[in-house]
């Protein structure tokens, strides 16, 4: 089996491909389900965050499962597979395996070190429990990825004095206004973004806060945290010329902001300037409303100018972060191959001792030996057999994590003996059934 990982993020894509590739939670379950209903897909998960839509995979056919993946990254874009394969980027083996961990530790993202991207793959890990797609593998898999990512953070600064996308939005807002006492604030949506733009609103000493939200309790539940003002999105046009600065970060597929009611809020301003920063993938804030004169709209996109600043220490940290990734993903690809070596290395020994045990049993000539001399030979018959095993059973445990390494193994099946037998009227089992079996 090998680790397979396919997708696009932003450094390969723009958001409007990442936008039509987002996959909202609910529908999560079905799309895993329908991957592993292809036969080369064993095991599977996704992760659909603003910032990148990546697939990791178990599977017996890497080519095959890379093919698939890409057929619906273009079906879900409406666009020709040509014209969007070189936003893709594909990973197997070890390099699957340390793409994982190092977006994990926050060395993939936008935002060098960020620590929200851990809580978005342990969740993909979660969706993909709870859509039955995540077995053996992928669950050894996601622990080793978590346990690295923890020690990528302990053991460097890569996480010290990190930043996120919502700080980040906020640095561009005093970038654009500079003092933000005297501005007011709203926020659309109310979940982990919103939160943590509001905190660092707070900390530049922001007073005035708006919560727009889809459910009003939730809104609440942050407005009051803040001493802020709650309100539904079916409100939201009668605030808008009230707030100086927009910060928009919902789940929503549809846009949430529309040009014609942007333009009667600037219109009640005045003139005075709106600043609007969307960070949500889909985004919420229509692009037209950019052309708006007056309104400064930024999309996820262009914080990648705020984010390189103060990156030089972090960079530093994320070679050695690296370096400790790639001894776990070493770790973990150890015990992969041994999935695959270990029942082999046992049964030839087994099929080994049984054609040693046999031919004992035929020397008849050995019948008078006393007990010490049998058990003299039967040492004998063992440690010939341990040498002439030794190499074939050192090559087995060393094998290559490629095709090579599963060409060697099928040589030995054939070679000794091995290949399972065709049997009749024997019950077949399910995958759920031959793990419970497994771990017996």
């Amino acid at each position: 089996m090998r680790i397979c990982h396919v997708g696009l993020n932003h450094r390969t894509a723009p958001v409007e491909l990442r936008e039509r590739a987002a996959v909202s939670e609910p529908d999560i379950p079905t799309l895993l389900q329908r991957m592993v209903a292809h036969k080369p897909i064993r095991e599977a998960a996704i992760l659909s965050t603003c910032n990148r839509v990546e697939f990791t995979l178990v599977t017996h056919d890497p080519d095959a499962s890379i093919a698939l993946v890409h057929q619906w990254f273009s079906e879900v874009s409406g666009m020709p597979l040509e014209e969007i394969i070189d936003y893709l980027y594909s990973h197997t083996s070890e390099a699957a395996v340390k793409h994982l961990f190092g977006v994990a530790s926050g060395l993939d993202s936008l935002v060098l070190g960020e620590p929200q991207i851990l809580g978005q793959v342990k969740s993909a890990y979660e969706h993909a429990l709870t859509a039955g797609t995540a077995g053996h593998i992928l669950h050894r898999l996601y622990q080793a990825t978590f346990a690295a990512a923890k020690r990528a953070r302990t053991e460097t600064e890569i996480g010290k004095q990190s930043v996120n996308i919502s700080a980040c939005a906020v640095e561009l807002a005093q970038r654009i206004f500079g003092d933000l006492t005297d501005k007011t604030v709203m926020l659309i949506g109310a979940g982990e973004m919103a939160e943590l733009a509001a905190r660092h609103l707070q900390g530049n000493g922001v007073k005035r806060i708006l919560v727009a939200n889809r459910t009003l309790e939730r809104a609440k539940n942050l407005a009051r945290e803040f001493s802020g003002h709650a309100l539904t999105l079916d409100e939201l046009d009668q605030y808008l010329d009230a707030a100086d600065i927009i910060i928009s970060s919902t789940g929503a597929n549809t846009y949430v902001l529309l040009p014609e009611p942007m333009r009667k809020a600037v219109e009640k301003r005045g003139g005075q300037p709106m600043f609007l920063v969307d960070i949500a993938v889909p985004r919420d804030i229509d692009p037209r409303i950019n052309d708006i004169d007056g309104v400064y709209l930024y999309d996820i996109d262009d914080l990648q100018q705020v984010v390189q600043g103060n990156r030089e220490h972090r960079e530093q940290e994320a070679e050695t972060a690296w370096t400790l990734l790639d001894e776990e993903a070493q770790s973990f690809l150890a015990w992969l191959k041994s999935l695959e070596s270990v029942p082999l290395i046992r049964s030839l020994q087994e099929r080994m001792d049984s054609l040693r045990r046999d031919e004992l049993e035929k020397a008849r000539y050995l019948k008078h030996l006393n007990e010490a001399d049998a058990e003299a030979v039967e040492r004998l018959s063992r440690a010939l057999m341990k040498r002439f095993m030794h190499p074939t059973l050192q090559a087995l445990k060393t094998l290559p994590e490629d095709i090579e390494g599963d060409l060697f193994m099928g040589a030995a099946r054939k070679l000794f003996d091995l290949e399972p037998r065709q049997a009749t009227g024997v019950k077949k089992i399910s995958a759920k059934e031959a793990d419970e079996h497994k771990t017996r």
